[in-house]
């Protein structure tokens, strides 16, 4: 499931989150490039099939959205120092009876990026990541019977996150993560905040 923020005057602590997200990513990451050189070869390759709910945070109204999402993601490289790619669909509809007004959304989003995981059991990894993300939207709204649809522009954002993976299976799994997408550097109350919760199947190809 995940929460989106796009509101425009956001908190300071959402600020700070991204900062602290990003201090820990890249920390974590020149970390990992330094010890790599003392891990056995145990390069690894893996398939993840993704269905999970997001919730969103919209405005005009102000109210959360539930989006289903379903796509795919790709890890390759060692734990501790991976190169992921991910591509996933998401599908919301709203209606609104006060004012006969039906919004529906349908969401592309791309992320490529690198990911570091840490074993805290047997069953539990926590994980950090970061990377380039771009996303496009289609929205249709329908008031009154009067259809008007839109396409957002597709951009390219950065984004850094971080989540906890665990286990109850040989391949399957339960995700709760959490991603800020870098909108302005300028002003860091632009990001968008996604959380998510949902299920992963792991094909590991080693």
């Amino acid at each position: 499931m995940a929460f989106s923020n796009r509101k425009t005057s956001r908190c300071k602590s959402n600020s700070r989150l991204t900062l602290s997200l990003m201090t820990v990513l890249f920390t974590a990451s020149f970390i990992s490039v330094n010890a790599s050189a003392a891990l056995p070869s145990d390069l690894t390759y893996s398939l993840e099939p993704i269905v999970g709910y997001e919730f969103q945070k919209k405005e005009n109204p102000s109210r959360r959205v539930r989006v289903f999402t379903y796509g795919g993601r790709i890890i390759a490289g060692y734990k501790i120092l991976s190169a992921e790619g991910e591509y996933t669909l998401g599908n919301s509809n709203e209606t609104f009876a006060s004012s006969s007004t039906q919004i529906e959304e349908k969401r592309q989003t791309a992320r490529i990026g690198l990911r570091s995981t840490y074993s805290l059991g047997s069953v539990i990894d926590w994980y950090l990541r970061g990377g380039a993300e771009n996303q496009k939207r289609h929205t249709t709204t329908t008031v009154s019977g009067v259809i008007t649809e839109n396409d957002s522009p597709s951009k390219v954002y950065p984004y850094v996150g971080t989540g906890v993976s665990l286990k109850i299976g040989m391949q399957l799994s339960l995700n709760a993560s959490v991603i800020a997408t870098v909108k302005d550097t300028k002003d860091l109350n632009q990001n968008e905040y996604t959380t998510t919760l949902g299920v992963n199947l792991n094909f590991n190809t080693r």
